[in-house]
């Protein structure tokens, strides 16, 4: 056996635990919310995107000690939002059918503003509590 097929062997196997993670978290995503297979895929590159972030921001702020993670934490919970908005437009009542968008019924956590106001929302509610926490303690 060669170094190449001990590399080879390793790239297979990552590839497999990405797919694995991959999978894993469609089915999370389906059972959870209860929504098809094609929302669940539409929500995941944001949901990873969202984790890495969230990891990246804990790891710089952990290894410089700078206190600024309380900080980040009303970001990173509104941007979960965006993260989950193919949920929310999914519970909302947006269809797509053939490239065609039915807005008929579609309640107000669905529309664009809907988001919008939601994710500012979250912002200012967690701000809110941090502020309140740091003049009470």
């Amino acid at each position: 056996m060669s170094r190449n097929d001990s590399s080879d062997d390793v790239v297979g196997l990552v590839t497999v635990g990405v797919l694995i993670v991959f999978g894993g978290t469609i089915i999370w995503l389906m059972k959870t919310f209860d929504v098809p297979w094609d929302v669940a895929i539409d929500t995941l590159p944001g949901l990873l995107t969202w984790v890495i972030a969230a990891a990246a921001w804990c790891f710089i702020n952990l290894k410089m000690d700078t206190g600024f993670t309380r900080w980040g934490i009303p970001a990173a919970m509104a941007f979960l939002i965006p993260a989950f908005s193919p949920i929310l437009k999914y519970s909302a009542g947006v269809r797509e059918t053939g490239g065609l968008m039915f807005n008929d019924m579609v309640s107000w956590y669905g529309t664009g503003w809907g988001l919008t106001l939601l994710f500012f929302g979250v912002f200012a509610v967690f701000f809110a509590i941090i502020y309140w926490l740091n003049q009470r303690f």
